[in-house]
């Protein structure tokens, strides 16, 4: 999955990519794979990245085209697994709906919607996109 506005961002700011790789605390190739869209950013180091250029997430995914940065991110995956069971029963579907469209096992999002593990960056895109949801609220407490 590729995040064009890793790169424009970046160079928007004027830093290198070894600079942005050195704030993630991962190396150089690692951010320019996701820079480049050969690998899918982890969660935890996009909000990092986000929370470091004051962007909205959204934004930063292409979720949206406005760039409202509201706050720092915080990362609790308890939280964010209440707010995708939020969502499940607010449009009114089923565990099965949702693993179904995204093609992974129901213990797999059982444990996301548990907080027992944290969802991939790639699965709360498309779970955001589908149901025409903010990655941010899904985060917020």
């Amino acid at each position: 999955m590729r995040f064009i506005r890793l790169k424009e961002i970046r160079k928007e700011s004027n830093i290198t990519q070894k600079e942005v790789a050195n704030v993630l605390n991962v190396e150089r190739s690692t951010y320019t794979g996701w820079e480049n869209g050969k690998n899918t950013i982890p969660l935890k180091q996009l909000i990092k990245i986000c929370n470091y250029y004051k962007c909205s997430i959204d934004y930063m995914t292409g979720l949206t085209n406005k760039n409202k940065y509201y706050c720092l991110i915080e990362l609790d995956i308890n939280v964010i697994g209440k707010n995708l069971k939020s969502l499940r029963i607010k449009n009114k579907l089923k565990q099965k709906d949702i693993y179904s469209f995204l093609k992974i096992s129901s213990s797999s999002y059982s444990s996301y919607e548990t907080g027992k593990i944290l969802i991939p960056t790639e699965t709360i895109y498309k779970i955001a996109k589908k149901y025409n949801y903010q990655i941010r609220d899904l985060l917020k407490k």
